[in-house]
Order: structure tokens, then C-alpha cells, then sequence
């Protein structure tokens, strides 16, 4: 692929659509977690990378759940299509 060539407008939303859902997960993970206010810097960047563990999980589950619909919904269209044949 050339360096030149342009993404489509719907990858650029979809990358931004998975750091959006990272930097969230992060985020909420985060502001659950109760801390005292001893806890050291290292107790709260753990809990952050918990937090980008869970998110970054959570990223592919989508991905295949997206394309288990795709999958179900071109099912009925062969199947109209078929029957459009006959």
C-alpha cells in the first residue's frame, strides 16, 4: 500500500472509535478503584493498565459480534436472492 493513498472516511472512524473505547475503559476503571491517600503512583498506573487490559479485550469481542450480525444478515439475503431465482 503506498503512503499516499487516503484511508476511507469509515477506517479513520473506526480507529477513533477504539481509542475512544480504550482511553473510556481506562478511565472508568480508574475512577472505581478507592484509594487511599497513601497509595503510591505505581498502585494507580497499575490499576490504569487494568484498566487498558479490559479495554483493549473488550475491542475484538465487538469486532466479532459486528461481523456474527454481518454474517446472519447476508444469510437472509442469499436466501431472497435464491428465491428471486427461482
Amino acid at each position: 500500500m503506498k503512503a499516499t493513498e487516503k484511508k476511507p472516511a469509515a477506517g479513520k472512524l473506526i480507529i477513533c472509535l477504539i481509542v475512544a473505547i480504550v482511553v473510556a475503559g481506562t478511565v472508568s476503571l480508574s475512577a472505581v478503584a478507592d484509594f487511599d491517600k497513601g497509595s503510591g503512583i505505581m498502585a494507580t498506573l497499575f490499576i490504569a493498565f487494568l484498566g487498558a487490559i479490559i479495554a483493549v479485550q473488550v475491542i475484538p469481542g465487538l469486532m466479532l459480534f459486528g461481523m456474527m450480525l454481518k454474517g446472519v444478515a447476508s444469510l437472509f439475503r442469499k436466501e431472497k436472492a435464491a428465491k428471486e431465482v427461482e
